[in-house]
């Protein structure tokens, strides 16, 4: 099985920061509009069509945390999915506990 992913996506916080204030209100601002790829194709004898989804969806990124969304949408007839969603939410624990990672466990250093 050869199975190809890929994503697209612009970061308008990037856009706001670096491009052009298009003076975007919050939350916005800290969103992150993508689409994701994913295919897959049998490659032994006989092998079959290819076949996968198109995922477009959207990621807001704050200071603690990241929170997105995304439609599955099969990319032909061929793929055996129906449509769906799937949402996620990541904490960037570093940022939540600045003082307990990114250091030594222990008090002292050898």
């Amino acid at each position: 099985m050869l199975n190809v992913g890929f994503s697209l996506q612009y970061s308008l916080s990037y856009l706001q920061s670096f491009v052009k204030d298009a003076g975007l209100p919050a939350p916005l601002n800290r969103m992150t509009p993508l689409i994701e790829v994913s295919l897959a194709k049998p490659l032994d004898r006989g092998g079959g069509p290819t076949t996968g989804t198109w995922n477009p969806g959207v990621l807001w990124a704050g200071r603690t945390m990241q929170i997105g969304i995304e439609a599955i949408l099969p990319i032909n007839s061929s793929t055996p999915v129906r449509h769906g969603w799937i949402a996620q939410i990541h904490f960037f624990m570093d940022d939540i506990f600045p003082r307990s990672l990114g250091r030594p466990i222990s008090g002292t250093a050898q």
